[in-house]
């Protein structure tokens, strides 16, 4: 009886303002090619983070919101102007361990993913790639 109760009130900890609790660790896919990821992602885009803006939760981990300038929509539903992004973070230590890949600003690929109704980046690391203009696409979009 006494390990039952002991179950409860541990498990229900996550609940108790300031309890300790554990996060998830994520296994992140690791893409091997371009091709990969634009197939992958729920939506694809060339754009330029321009301010972070907040944060979101992701995984049980803190995640840097972004504002993004949108320059073209490769794949998906997302519409020109402006978009909320969240950074993908890093699970299981440091959440930015080499600094978040939407802070160092230039135009960018990103590849995303809706977690309920809001946008991050697919995943930490292969996100978010430089994209100068005059760059060919590393991918084919039809």
């Amino acid at each position: 009886m006494m390990g039952v109760l002991c179950c409860v009130l541990l498990g229900g900890c996550w609940l108790v303002p300031g309890a300790v609790r554990s996060d998830v660790c994520v296994d992140w896919v690791s893409f091997e090619t371009m091709q990969q990821r634009f197939d992958h992602a729920s939506a694809v885009l060339i754009g330029k983070p321009l301010k972070r803006d907040g944060e979101a939760r992701s995984y049980g981990y803190q995640a840097n919101v972004h504002v993004v300038e949108v320059e073209q929509v490769l794949k998906g539903g997302l519409g020109h102007g402006t978009a909320r992004i969240a950074s993908m973070p890093v699970t299981c230590g440091k959440t930015y361990p080499d600094g978040d890949p939407l802070d160092d600003g230039g135009r960018k690929l990103i590849f995303l993913t809706d977690q309920n109704g809001e946008w991050f980046t697919m995943t930490p690391d292969q996100s978010a790639v430089q994209f100068p203009a005059g760059t060919p696409l590393p991918f084919q979009t039809g």
